[in-house]
């Protein structure tokens, strides 16, 4: 752990005496749960460090800069920079993995890890791509031991004394089992941890009298701490964000690079990322979209009795999203999934204000008003609960979309579409709707003035 502390010092050094840095938090050892939550090899050969950039500091230049600093401190395999996951959200959703990713499909593990580094090779010479590194963990060092068949069978020795005799030296054994009335401990017999900390006390451990040294071979190898499985196949995937050029441009340029490598029979490679995980969520959230309009179309017509009115009631849902992507354009937020879980949460709250003007207009013209004298009415009366409804919403989401607190980078697009979708469909239903409602009305006046007309001609 010194050896490994003396290192982030240094790379703290280099971090802090960039000008685009805020500050820098460093973790050095075994952290617990940190494997499951964050998915980071943890342990004393391995450490973290979180650099914040000021306000407005570009990430690009600056992780170019820290590479450049740190220099042969580090070397490739041993130095992982990623950038994006700003938020602790972020990380335990897994958001901004990589903005593109090189899955290498394989089961021969070690195979896959040799094309992986060579695909991270090819990567770095591209120069719109940045934070290129392999996405499989590789955790502490271990001795890997392979039991030699035929010499425990030349000593008379079978491979599973062999094995549970060294399971039984670095484990221990359980000797007895101490019983204090509903409680049973085992004692454990095994040598001192000093002494199990050398491998080669371990191989000088004899085994009737055989050393262990005489039946095994042994190498020192680095063993992942996860398995990563996709379409129930190993993928080794290697992670890059794009710099500058675009996703599109850098994703061709991918492919270009790749293009002449050799891959071993039943190996593959394919190239996806961030632009995978959007357009899933798209057609998820599309089809969530659809099914909101048709739920909130069949309600209202039910309670209307009629499929006119929800007709010009489910106008106010276009009339959303006017203003939601404007608001979208104002703010530079963009469509993403956020923003688009705030269009389907539209769906159900624009057409409230539809819902009240339509439904007065009804009432209205059922006590013997005209067409025109119910619209204008309900345009007088119920002009203050809209704009009510609508500004006690807006306000209620301004602290969400102005992006206050830890966090809101990534709420603040629902709130902004909601806001905008919400504002623009008040404002256009007080008139857009009135007058799609007198259309309809007087079209379905024209068909039943003009029917008894056809029944008649039709008699003869």
């Amino acid at each position: 752990m010194e050896t490994t502390d003396d290192v982030v010092v240094q790379v703290e050094a280099v971090a802090m005496s960039d000008a685009a840095t805020d500050a820098a938090f460093a973790r050095v050892g075994r952290a617990q749960a940190a494997e499951v939550t964050e998915r980071e090899a943890t342990g004393v050969n391995t450490a973290a460090v979180d650099v914040r950039l000021h306000h407005g500091a570009k990430t690009g230049p600056a992780v170019r800069r820290l590479r450049a600093g740190i220099g042969d401190l580090l070397s490739g395999e041993a130095l992982t920079i990623e950038t994006g996951r700003t938020t602790e959200l972020g990380r335990v959703l897994g958001l901004g993995e990589a903005d593109v990713a090189v899955r290498v499909r394989s089961e021969d593990l070690e195979a896959a890890l040799d094309v992986a580094r060579e695909i991270e090779r090819r990567l770095f010479a591209l120069p719109m791509l940045t934070g290129v590194r392999i996405g499989l963990l590789r955790g502490q060092p271990e001795i890997e031991i392979e039991i030699a068949r035929e010499r425990v069978a030349r000593h008379g020795l079978t491979v599973r004394e062999v094995a549970d005799a060294i399971e039984a030296y670095m484990r221990g054994l359980v000797a007895t089992r101490f019983v204090d009335f509903d409680r049973r401990i085992d004692v454990l017999v095994r040598p001192p941890e000093e002494v199990r900390r050398e491998f080669n006390n371990l191989l000088q451990f004899q085994i009737r009298g055989v050393p262990v040294r005489e039946l095994i071979g042994w190498r020192e190898t680095l063993a992942p701490v996860e398995v990563l499985r996709d379409g129930q196949g190993r993928v080794v995937p290697v992670f890059a964000d794009v710099a500058s050029g675009g996703l599109d441009g850098a994703v061709a340029a991918i492919e270009s690079s790749l293009s002449g490598l050799e891959l071993a029979p039943r190996m593959r490679y394919e190239v996806g990322g961030v632009n995978e995980e959007m357009r899933e969520s798209f057609r998820s959230l599309a089809l969530a979209f659809g099914l909101a309009l048709a739920l909130v179309f069949m309600i209202l017509a039910a309670q209307f009795e009629s499929v006119v009115h929800p007709f010009t009631i489910m106008l106010a849902v276009p009339l959303a999203a006017i203003g939601a992507v404007a608001a979208l354009l104002v703010t530079r937020d963009g469509v993403n999934v956020m923003s688009m879980i705030g269009f389907v949460i539209l769906v159900g709250i624009v057409v409230n204000d539809a819902i009240i003007k339509v439904d007065f207009i009804n009432q209205y013209r059922r006590e013997g008003a005209s067409l025109r004298e119910a619209i204008l009415e309900a345009g007088r009366v119920r002009l203050r609960p809209i704009l009510m409804t609508t500004v006690t919403t807006v306000f209620g989401l301004l602290p969400l979309a102005l992006g206050l607190g830890a966090g809101a980078d990534l709420r603040a697009p629902l709130a902004v579409a909601v806001i905008g979708g919400l504002t623009s469909a008040t404002l256009l239903t007080l008139i857009v709707v009135p007058v799609i409602y007198a259309t309809l009305e007087g079209l379905r006046g024209l068909a039943r003035s003009e029917a008894p007309t056809t029944a008649t001609e039709a008699a003869p």
